[in-house]
């Protein structure tokens, strides 16, 4: 079976899919806001399993964002591939950008999470108390580019 998996351009639409069967269901209580620019949807086998991209805070500070639906369980191998995806779409939107350092907040009672941001080259959180809606901590990671890359 050939695993096809597509980050295009974020769409109108995308983010209401994700939240209708996002892979933490506390997503679906999160307050509406608005996509920022750079934003992509992952798209595995025909089905929209997440989006995510980058908000430009200030000049060089970039914050990453991702959400993924249940679907992007589907098997271990689709992690994998999403993961080395994702990573690397990130890691373009921020040479595009210029970024020198991009954050990211992550739930801190969400381990999978956790260990997604730091696949992704997130390191060094520190803990943000009552973040999330319902007063749950974040643990704030950062990935600081080289310089080299970003020229």
């Amino acid at each position: 079976m050939n695993n096809i998996m597509e980050i295009r351009p974020y769409q109108d639409g995308d983010m209401q899919f994700v939240r209708q069967d996002p892979f933490q269901e506390a997503v679906k209580d999160y307050p509406e806001l608005p996509v920022p620019a750079n934003s992509y949807t992952c798209v595995f086998e025909g089905i929209r399993v997440g989006v995510g991209g980058i908000k430009v805070l200030s000049e060089g500070i970039g914050e990453a964002w991702v959400l993924m639906t249940k679907q992007s369980k589907k098997n271990g191998i689709f992690g994998l591939i999403a993961c080395r995806a994702i990573s690397d779409k990130l890691d373009s939107i921020a040479v595009e950008l210029n970024l020198s350092q991009c954050q990211s907040h992550i739930r801190a009672d969400f381990p999978k999470a956790i260990r997604f941001a730091e696949t992704l080259g997130f390191t060094n959180p520190c803990e943000i108390h009552d973040y999330f809606p319902g007063k749950v901590d974040a643990l704030l990671y950062t990935k600081v580019y080289d310089e080299q890359v970003c020229v």
